[in-house]
């Protein structure tokens, strides 16, 4: 059951790119409207833990409540360069190139946890980066070599947001064991909101977006982590991570079936250099 579990979870969130594209909206409105409503709704939740279960404790050291508030910024940066990305080149690229993710928080975690860095992972590194070098050549030879397209601007920011994703995965695991994970979605769901509300005040919200705004807020953002997390109670954490790269390979299938988007010879070997250094880092940290 945890199995299904996660790769629901997964299978929800390879379906992100495809809701961007269809949202006529800004990205920063649609981060905002979906914070609003996967906040509202954990806000919810959080009050009927509190009165069903025992009540939640809270660290308050400024050093930790700090990095709780670091933690919002870290997603607004990974969101908006990961949205910008599934805009200007194909789904299938803007997700490999996040999965560069892993590769970024090997580098980070010596220096910010103080984790030993293992030597087979300079070689997943430059493995990383002959990959994401294949998806960009294939960008611009597709381009008639024009470097400032967007599509070449959609593969880096693709890659940004991977740095960003691994910055907001260190933070969480420095603070994991001092707030439950809805305490750290909550505030990062509505710390985002107040962020982004002088981008999104003004904005007129289509009626056609208002189903798809809620559906991120409540299925993406609240429904797939809580599966992903209940996963975990009986799936081992390296199975839990094998099990995370259905997530490129679903993404990639569903812009074929709904947005006719055939990624490129060379572009899949570049991802699957990528997804393959990943892999290395992670099965790295199990020994």
């Amino acid at each position: 059951m945890g199995y299904l579990k996660i790769l629901c979870a997964l299978l929800i969130w390879s379906s992100l790119g495809i809701f961007v594209r269809m949202i006529d909206l800004p990205n920063t409105g649609i981060v905002f409207y979906s914070s609003i409503t996967a906040g509202t709704l954990q806000l919810i939740l959080l009050y009927y833990r509190h009165k069903i279960k025992k009540p939640i404790k809270v660290d308050l050291q400024p050093k930790s409540l700090l990095i709780l508030i670091m933690i919002p910024a870290a997603f607004v940066a990974n969101s908006l360069l990961f949205y910008f990305a599934f805009r200007n080149t194909t789904i299938a690229n803007a997700v490999l190139t996040h999965y560069t993710a892993p590769v970024f928080v090997a580098l980070m975690a010596p220096i910010l946890l103080k984790e030993h860095i293992h030597k087979s992972t300079w070689g997943a590194i430059i493995l990383s980066s002959l990959g994401l070098w294949l998806i960009l050549g294939s960008s611009v030879s597709e381009n008639a070599g024009n470097i400032s397209n967007k599509e070449t601007l959609g593969i880096i920011a693709g890659a940004m947001s991977g740095v960003a994703y691994a910055f907001l995965i260190i933070t969480i695991r420095k603070i994991a064991s001092k707030y439950s994970s809805i305490i750290i979605t909550c505030t990062q769901s509505f710390i985002v909101a107040l962020l982004l509300t002088p981008f999104a005040v003004n904005l007129d919200v289509p009626a056609a977006a208002i189903p798809m705004l809620l559906t991120l807020g409540i299925v993406h953002s609240t429904i797939a982590p809580l599966l992903y997390v209940q996963g975990f109670k009986s799936v081992r954490a390296h199975e839990a991570a094998i099990l995370g790269y259905f997530e490129p390979v679903g993404a990639t299938i569903l812009a074929i079936i709904f947005l006719h988007e055939i990624p490129g010879q060379t572009a899949l070997a570049g991802g699957a250099m990528i997804l393959l250094s990943g892999y290395i880092i992670m099965k790295n940290r199990q020994a």
